[in-house]
Formats: C-alpha cells, structure tokens, sequence
C-alpha cells in the first residue's frame, strides 16, 4: 500500500502543456476554474450556455497525462487514455484486495 503514497506517484498524474492563451478552450477553461472553487459543484460541472458539449468535455478531461506504475509489474511510469488509468488502477485495488497477506479473509488466522 505504501507505493499508492509514495513520491513516485506524483509523477503518474500530470497537468498537460498549457492551452494557447486567448485560444476558445482557454477561455473555456478559465471558465472552469472560475465555477469550480465557487463551492456549487453543479454550477462548476454545467455546460456553459452556447458552448458545445463535446468541446467542453474536451477541454475538462484533455488537461491531464495519465502514466501507471504499479511498482511491481509495471516499474516505469507509462502514458495511457484516462480510462486505461481507471482500469489499471481498479486491477490493482482489487489485487491488493485479494492479497490473503494484506486481507486475510480467515479470522485469526495471520498469513505469513
């Protein structure tokens, strides 16, 4: 569990280049950040009135490069679509899950 908070996870969830400022989805953007602190969360996740939805969608999950390392089987971060990261992410829950070392399913009986 200790590789889920250690420092090399940081590197498996980066913020992408910068959007061309002045560009429409910086200005899409910047309309993000501005209703996502105003604390209503529906405000922050509605499409802006006259804005396409794929473009806001788009611009809302294109930001971020998604990199999985499991520290065992993968060592070197590699690149992957966000729901490839969901896919290895949720393998790697249930795995740690199923380790009878980390969860033994058995009361009182310690696995060593």
């Amino acid at each position: 569990m200790s590789f889920l908070f250690s420092s090399r996870s940081s590197k498996t969830f980066k913020p992408k280049k910068n959007i061309p400022e002045g560009s429409h989805q910086y200005e899409l953007l910047k309309h993000a950040e501005a209703t996502l602190g105003s604390g209503n969360l529906r405000q922050a996740v509605m499409l802006p009135e006259g804005e396409d939805l794929n473009e806001w969608i788009a611009v809302n999950i294109s930001r971020y490069e998604y990199h999985w390392a499991d520290g065992t089987n993968i060592k070197k971060p590699i690149k992957c679509s966000a729901p490839k990261y969901i896919d290895y992410l949720m393998t790697w829950v249930q795995d740690q899950l199923d380790d009878e070392t980390l969860f033994p399913s058995k009361i009182g009986e310690l696995m060593l």
